[in-house]
């Protein structure tokens, strides 16, 4: 039976991954794209990373904290999406800084889709793919 299909899906914006990033970075996980399917801490940006039983409870912790903490923002809000950077130097002086629009309640549904995927994955069941960003 194949578990891989597209409604199991979950897709969140590149630069709210990249605002998430630092806390990421301490989720065990397995790189695909690492020689010999190596162990290592962090979702891979720009690679494959797996999530398997024994990483669930980090990535269900770290997405759980990231999901109560969105849930006291407004409806809409922005994020700060990092200085704006045009070849070797800044775009403006002063630095002009890009800014991330969020939906609080679309956000909220699919940390919530991923919180349930990581419960299946702490009882055994699953594992999570991740694709990159």
């Amino acid at each position: 039976m194949n578990y891989y299909e597209k409604e199991f899906e979950v897709s969140i914006h590149d630069d709210i991954m990249r605002y998430m990033n630092d806390t990421l970075m301490w989720i065990p996980c397995t790189h695909l794209s690492l020689p010999y399917k190596k162990k290592t801490k962090g979702l891979a940006l720009y690679g494959t990373t797996i999530i398997h039983q024994e990483d669930g409870e980090m990535f269900y912790h770290v997405i759980d904290s990231w999901s109560r903490l969105f849930s006291k923002a407004p409806d809409k809000f922005q994020l700060d999406g990092g200085i704006i950077i045009e070849g070797d130097r800044t775009v403006s002086s002063p630095p002009k800084v890009h800014n991330i629009e969020v939906e609080r309640d679309l956000l909220l549904e699919k940390l919530q889709i991923l919180l349930n995927y990581a419960n299946q994955v702490i009882e055994g069941e699953f594992f999570i793919l991740h694709l990159g960003i």
